[in-house]
């Protein structure tokens, strides 16, 4: 190679060197770490919503549920409590008047032979209907001119309430007892009294 073709060579690598090493003015550096700054925002957010999609995924995938969907135990609830709100819109405790346990006596009078001299125990009386149909609970004691046999038979059953129905434009029949001993779920035990009725006589305790 000759001198001068050297010398050419080592000329302008030594100016694109110089060029390299000259300071950029002040705006182009400024520019250039704003392209830099953007850069970097846009990929640490395109993680973040990565990292979010994958985590989200991994839980509806395991419980089995899309993202505008109910959980169980919420669906559950809400069927429970639009039963109850039904059952309770069907079945109402009523304040029982004195016609209605004069009538509920004289059914149990007829269903039971021998007995004449009774009357419902004071507090026990429970009164409510449900669909049209009304529902009656007490428990009954002897009365004054009540004989040695009436008195008996009231002592055998004296611990149990009894139960009655009336359907629309029907009478009162008598129609369960509580067992011996008493269940301790109380008239919700008895299958002639609906459940709803039953919880709004507090399982007539």
């Amino acid at each position: 190679m000759a001198a001068e073709d050297f010398e050419t060579i080592l000329k302008a690598g030594a100016a694109d060197f110089a060029t390299q090493l000259t300071p950029r003015p002040a705006p182009a550096v400024r520019a250039r770490g704003e392209q830099l700054l953007r850069r970097r925002r846009t990929a640490t957010t395109a993680l973040a919503v990565a990292l979010m999609a994958a985590v989200a995924g991994g839980a509806f995938a395991a419980t089995g549920l899309s993202r505008h969907s109910t959980s169980p135990a919420a669906i559950a609830t809400q069927r429970t409590a639009s039963a109850s709100s039904a059952s309770s819109a069907s079945c109402r405790s009523l304040v029982v008047p004195q016609a209605v346990k004069d009538a509920v006596t004289e059914a149990y009078r007829q269903s039971q032979t021998g007995l004449v001299h009774i009357a419902p125990v004071k507090g026990t009386f429970y009164y409510g209907t449900c669909d049209g149909t009304t529902y009656a609970a007490t428990r009954f004691t002897p009365t004054s001119g009540a004989t040695l046999g009436e008195q008996v038979q009231l002592q055998d059953e004296g611990s149990a309430a009894k139960y009655f129905t009336k359907p629309p434009n029907g009478t009162w029949t008598y129609v369960a007892t509580d067992g011996f001993p008493r269940s301790p779920r109380g008239c919700a035990a008895i299958p002639q009294i609906p459940a709803p009725l039953a919880a709004l006589w507090a399982d007539c305790g």
